[in-house]
This record gives C-alpha cells, sequence and structure tokens, in this order.
C-alpha cells in the first residue's frame, strides 16, 4: 500500500486548473463540474496526472454529467497523443461547498470505467479536500474488485488562477439541469428559484407534476439523493435532513403519489451516514406492493438506480 501511496502525482498547475474549474461553476451557477484528465506513467511506474479539461456537460448543483460523445472525443485525443497502452484517465469531478466523498452517483459513475484493468477517479471540492480513487477490476485476468483511496501527489509551486479563456470555455461547454426547482431554505433541486411554499407550483414544473405518478419518480429520486449528498457531506444536521424528506413527503401527497412513500431512517447520525454510503436514493422509497416496484425498475435503472 507504501507504493501504492507514491504511484500518482499531478503538477501544482494542474492541480490548481480543477480548483479553478470548480470555482467558476460555483460562483457563476453554484453547480457542480466534471472533466477528464489523463494518467501517464514514466519509465519508473510513475504516474503523472495531467491534460485537465472540461467538456460538454449539463450541471446541477449535486450532479454532473458529461457528454458521451465528448467523452469519446477526449480519450481518441489522447490516445493518438501518447500511444501508450498504460494510460489511464482520470475522471474528475467538484462538490463544491461539501464535503469530498463518494455519492451514490459517483460510485455509479465509477463503476462505468470499469475496465480489464484499473480506473481512476477524483473528487475535490472548493476547500481543495479531496478523494483519489483507484479502482481495481481485474489483477492477472481474474475478477478482482477492489477500490484504494490514496493521495494524490501534489508538485505545488503555483496558486488558483482563474483565467478569462476558462470563462468563456464554461459558458460554452456547461449548461444548467432544468428538471427541478431550488428551495430558498438551503435545498436544492435542479433548476428555477421559487419560495418553499410554492413548492412545484410554477407552470413547467406544474405541468409536468400533472402527468402520471411515473413522471414524478425521477425528480423525487435526484431530490432524495441531493438530501443525502448534503447530509453526508456536513451541510444537513440529521434533524435537517429528517425535516426535508418529510417536505419531499408532503409535496408527493399534494400530488397524491400513492404509489411509494418516503421510508423515514430511524437510526442514529453515525448508523444512518454508514447506511447512506452503500445505499441509492430509490431504497429510502417504500412501495405499496411488489407490482408498483416493478413498474418502477426500468426508469430507476435508465438513470443508475437500478434494484
Amino acid at each position: 500500500m507504501e507504493s501504492l501511496n507514491k504511484m500518482f502525482c499531478i503538477a501544482e498547475k494542474d492541480w490548481y486548473k480543477i480548483i479553478s474549474w470548480a470555482t467558476i461553476a460555483y460562483d457563476e451557477d453554484k453547480n457542480e463540474i466534471s472533466g477528464l484528465a489523463t494518467a501517464v506513467p514514466n519509465k519508473e511506474g510513475i504516474y503523472t496526472v495531467g491534460d485537465i479539461e472540461i467538456l460538454k456537460q449539463e450541471n446541477s448543483g449535486s450532479n454532473t454529467e458529461l457528454e458521451a460523445s465528448s467523452v469519446t472525443d477526449y480519450k481518441m485525443k489522447y490516445g493518438m497523443k501518447y500511444k501508450n497502452p498504460k494510460m489511464k484517465f482520470v475522471w474528475w469531478h467538484s462538490h463544491h461547498t461539501m464535503g469530498a466523498f463518494w455519492s451514490g452517483t459517483d460510485e455509479k459513475e465509477i463503476e462505468a470505467w470499469k475496465n480489464d484493468s484499473f480506473s481512476l477517479a477524483l473528487v475535490v471540492n472548493l476547500k481543495q479536500e479531496y478523494l483519489f480513487r483507484v479502482s481495481l477490476w481485474k489483477a492477472s485476468g481474474l475478477e478482482i474488485e477492489q477500490h484504494y483511496d490514496i493521495p494524490l501527489n501534489i508538485i505545488r509551486k503555483d496558486g488558483i488562477n482563474v483565467t478569462k479563456e476558462m470563462k468563456e470555455q464554461y459558458e460554452e461547454l456547461c449548461s444548467n439541469k432544468i428538471s427541478g426547482v431550488q428551495l430558498t431554505n438551503g435545498y436544492t433541486y435542479y433548476g428555477k428559484n421559487i419560495n418553499q411554499g410554492n413548492f412545484w407550483n410554477n407552470n413547467v414544473i406544474h405541468d409536468k407534476m400533472a402527468l402520471k405518478d411515473k413522471a414524478h419518480y425521477t425528480e423525487i429520486c435526484e431530490a432524495i439523493e441531493e438530501c443525502m449528498d448534503k447530509f453526508m457531506g456536513g451541510e444537513l444536521s440529521l434533524n435537517k435532513f429528517k425535516k426535508q424528506l418529510k417536505l419531499i413527503q408532503s409535496r408527493m401527497d399534494e400530488f397524491k403519489i400513492t404509489d411509494y412513500r418516503i421510508s423515514m431512517p430511524m437510526e442514529n447520525k453515525d448508523e444512518l451516514l454508514h447506511r447512506l454510503q452503500f445505499i441509492f436514493p430509490h431504497e429510502l422509497l417504500e412501495f405499496k406492493d411488489k407490482n408498483s416496484q416493478k413498474a418502477y425498475k426500468d426508469e430507476g435503472e435508465y438513470y443508475g438506480w437500478g434494484y
């Protein structure tokens, strides 16, 4: 493990480029942001993380999604540049003011990078806290899945430098998710801002939520996920976390959503923090029967919450 801790490094200018992107996304839209990097080994087997770029993407305060074709273009570009079969790509993203941790959505994205050897992922926040993960998928041809959160050694020299060019690139490539609303009490649903008392009452949201129950499912799972992320990131106390879940449930009641309800957590803070690390948002929903649960299965799998 000691040798693994020394295997990955990043130049300070590249480290601060990631932090600068995170700063722009938060200052401009209070959003997360993501991108890719390369990890190229030298003769001694030390990997240097570089070629930091953002790609075309859609973001919110608690989620970030890269355009698939842009990911392909990036991989082709640097695959041709280095022509090194040992080179790896690094998926990185920000958690702005939240803690640096792996959310349920992050774990799903890491799983999507599964390959014949190992993959790399990085999450940072504005305090420059981070987690750098090496995910081992195969060893000597054997299926051995193991994840290691290890140091990313920063070769320090520079500082944060948000340039005009970076701001212009951000405006060009990053767009906001608009599938939800943001509450004034600090709880975020994606998109527009409205008062808590008017939740789901603007025309765009009301028209969408007036559809059958299944049309609400994605928004509800996203709302629960953000609530989970903020609790695990230290932005919500246990009491406020439960209050937010009750708020979501009250809006579900208003729209007569009957196929499922929120199953209110009964654990203490430490027990709940531990459990939330290993579940997805839909697992805080209790369905009225197995047929109802089955009816939502395909919708959940599409958004990475399969069960």
